[in-house]
């Protein structure tokens, strides 16, 4: 009798590393000592600069409690400042965007250049009373990179987002990723720990179990070797397409008119996927040859985060002709549910006493821990 001869099977690494322990996701002590040595230290990713087109135009924008105005002071410079007046503390704008010649505070009329330097203080003239000079604006860091718009609490970061990225990569200039606009946003608030969805994200481990809409057009496999080179601060790289499909939406066909270039080519190119990553506190930018999605997060508490995910298309394509709204968000809207409820699920095992974090696969899960080691130098 014949017998059927099977192919071997790779072998699996031993499985030796783990999360972190308990404490590190419920502290709320831990959590305290992350706002100094985390989220004060790293980019995020703010904004578009479609949101700021014209010179002092402003948009609010809220990371690890803090409200940043996020201002177009020139042509060629965009200013992020604390939203505190110098004075007495009050907050510059209730508004959430707008365009302004001068900032000035409601409580006391304090006025405030686009640069964030003290213009007038009533009844407190520059010199004889006080130092203009000594009373700008806080601020933070702010650079654009390929139109996104990217901030660092610290107003003098160790490292420039330049620095840490480098140039934009050909493929993603291809995309012309400063020509997009927004066509939807979504926040969902997570009951968990931060670190909880950052670990999820990680690794797709999970995803053929839980995310049917996802890996209809995203290529899992390919990802558990692209998410095991991740570590540090940044990483680039889009999320990997099924072969032979054009975009990640729920047939692999395209759900608005292409980015950038690629409307020129006389071929449709397949599988295109651009982007980068900020860590810890994560920053994902995915681009593919139609639209693009930003997903952000934002540490709310001990045992909240918000995610919030944004949908880009091309600037001149028209929704109705080029896009449904719906067709271009359906895969992360849906995903994005599933990861909440899983996220929510796993914290509640999380804050059981008896918990110990278990192995990691050391394939499926492989960015997880260089990402937690690298969050842990930042926190020594």
């Amino acid at each position: 009798m014949n017998s059927i001869e099977r192919p071997k099977r790779a072998p699996v690494p031993r499985a030796t590393d783990t999360t972190l322990s308990r404490d590190y996701y419920v502290s709320q002590e831990i959590f305290d000592r992350e706002i100094g040595n985390i989220f004060f230290k790293q980019w995020t990713f703010a904004g578009h600069v479609s949101q700021i087109p014209d010179i002092g135009d402003y948009f609010v924008h809220t990371f690890a409690g803090e409200s940043l105005i996020i201002v177009r002071e020139s042509a060629d410079a965009v200013r992020a400042h604390f939203n505190v007046c110098r004075h007495r503390g009050s907050q510059l704008t209730k508004a959430s965007s707008g365009n302004v010649k001068l900032f000035t505070c409601p409580y006391h009329q304090w006025t405030y250049e686009l640069s964030g330097d003290l213009r007038r203080a009533p009844m407190m003239p520059d010199g004889e009373c006080i130092d203009y000079g000594k009373l700008a604006l806080n601020s933070a860091a702010a650079e654009v990179w390929a139109g996104m718009i990217f901030i660092n609490l610290s107003a003098n970061p160790e490292q420039t987002l330049i620095e840490a990225l480098g140039e934009p990569p050909a493929g993603l200039l291809k995309l012309e990723p400063e020509n997009i606009k927004e066509i939807r946003r979504d926040q969902l608030v997570v009951q968990g720990n931060w670190k909880t969805l950052l670990e999820n994200y990680l690794e797709c481990y999970h995803c053929a179990g839980s995310h049917p809409e996802l890996g209809i057009a995203f290529d899992i496999q390919s990802s558990y070797d692209q998410t095991a080179a991740w570590a540090g601060a940044c990483f680039l790289g889009g999320e990997p397409v099924r072969k032979g499909l054009v975009t990640v939406s729920m047939t692999g066909d395209l759900v608005s008119k292409p980015l950038g270039r690629h409307a020129e080519d006389a071929a449709l190119q397949l599988e295109v996927a651009e982007g980068l990553g900020l860590l810890p506190v994560l920053t994902r930018v995915l681009f593919h040859i139609d639209h693009a999605i930003i997903h952000v997060m934002n540490p709310l508490s001990v045992n909240e985060v918000q995610w919030t995910t944004i949908w880009y298309v091309r600037e001149d394509a028209v929704e109705g002709v080029d896009y449904e709204i719906e067709r271009v968000t359906e895969v992360w809207r849906a995903t994005n549910l599933e990861d909440k409820e899983l996220c929510e699920r796993n914290y509640k095992g999380v804050l059981s006493r008896v918990f110990v974090p278990g192995p990691l696969n050391p394939r499926a899960e492989g960015a997880v821990r260089p990402v937690l080691d690298h969050y842990l130098q930042m926190m020594a």
